[in-house]
């Protein structure tokens, strides 16, 4: 069997939904960057949250701040809030809000990966965030405050978006909080 034109649609799909998404996230992006390093910078902490598919992007996020991959630098605190096996949706939600109860403090900033989130439990999401008085960046679908997502995107699309845009977040935080990588222009 010749997989080629499953593997060329695939990447095409991923490729052209990243090129045409630049202009639209540029912006909300190097906010959320700001708004990080902000939060660095003021002994607050950064919450990497996600649920399901969408956990492997909380993952990396987390790691590339933790252990600073990209330089040689100090770790930055980032708590990761994120489950792979969940039964539901709806438990992994619930999970999720109790470790943002348990762990967010005023002037926290999660970045949430959402891509496989219902409205209804975007909503759960950010009532928790806002009794604990922090602020939420949604990354794949659309929530209060901001938004850097690709939602006219399939599913699958917008998991493999939300990779993309976690590495590139965690890239963005680094230089804001540590300037300019060496060779970067």
């Amino acid at each position: 069997m010749d997989l080629y034109p499953a593997i060329s649609e695939f990447f095409q799909r991923h490729l052209n939904a990243a090129s045409l998404m630049v202009d639209e996230i540029a912006g909300p992006l190097a906010s959320a960057a700001e708004l990080a390093g902000a939060a660095i910078l003021q002994d607050q902490k950064l919450l990497s949250i996600g649920l399901g598919a969408d956990c492997a992007s909380a993952t990396v996020f987390a790691s590339l701040l933790h252990q600073g991959v990209l330089r040689e630098r100090p770790a930055l605190p980032v708590v990761e809030i994120a489950a792979h096996q969940i039964e539901s949706v709806n438990v992994g939600v619930s999970w999720a809000g109790q470790r943002i109860q348990a762990l967010g403090q005023p002037g926290d900033v999660g970045f949430v990966f959402a891509a496989l989130l219902s409205n209804a439990d975007i909503q759960r999401l950010s009532q928790t965030a806002e009794q604990r008085q922090m602020q939420l960046v949604w990354f794949g679908n659309r929530g209060p405050g901001l938004n850097i997502n690709a939602n006219d995107e399939e599913i699958e699309t917008r998991v493999a978006l939300n990779m993309t845009l976690a590495i590139c977040a965690a890239r963005l935080i680094d230089i804001h909080t540590f300037g300019p990588m060496e060779g970067s222009k």
